[in-house]
């Protein structure tokens, strides 16, 4: 986390499954790298302040939505105005999106994402949305129930 920054973790389901984590291993190098890129130079700076710009939506409900469309090269020199320290990839077209609740005080959990770049039709983007809804209403009764069970311990001296 940076100096006012807002920490991101990813969303692990009762399996220990982390959907947004696997959708993003999977990415092509030049889309991972635009990934990580956008977590570090506006996600964890701006945190749910990016619903207000072009790089991110409140979907409502709690839910936002994290809008990546440019290489990381792209990404750190817009926003940050760094050099892009980055290896240089093969020219590739980003057009990602990655959903995202918050889950506590300063804190981003990353639900799901989707290359719309290979299907963006409002049907696809749909259902994407839906399961991102899912997910974070699993991870609310997650908490709850965790909040629960931490009631009923009995209290150390």
């Amino acid at each position: 986390m940076t100096e006012g920054g807002w920490d991101v973790e990813f969303y692990a389901d009762e399996n220990g499954r982390e959907p947004c984590r696997e959708w993003a291993e999977g990415l092509s190098p030049t889309k991972k790298a635009a990934f990580l890129a956008a977590l570090e130079v506006v996600l964890i700076p701006q945190g749910i302040n990016v619903a207000s710009n072009e790089f991110g939506k409140s979907l409502g409900g709690g839910l936002y939505e994290l809008r990546i469309r440019q290489t990381a090269t792209e990404i750190r020199q817009r926003v940050a105005a760094l050099s892009s320290g980055e290896v240089d990839y093969p020219p590739e077209a980003v057009l990602l999106r990655v959903f995202f609740c918050t889950a506590g005080r300063k804190l981003i959990m990353l639900m799901s994402g989707y290359d719309k770049g290979e299907n963006s039709s409002e049907r696809r983007q749909n259902r994407e949305i839906e399961n991102a809804r899912r997910l974070m209403r699993a991870h609310t009764e997650q908490r709850s129930r965790a909040a629960k069970t931490a009631r009923r311990q009995p209290r150390s001296r």
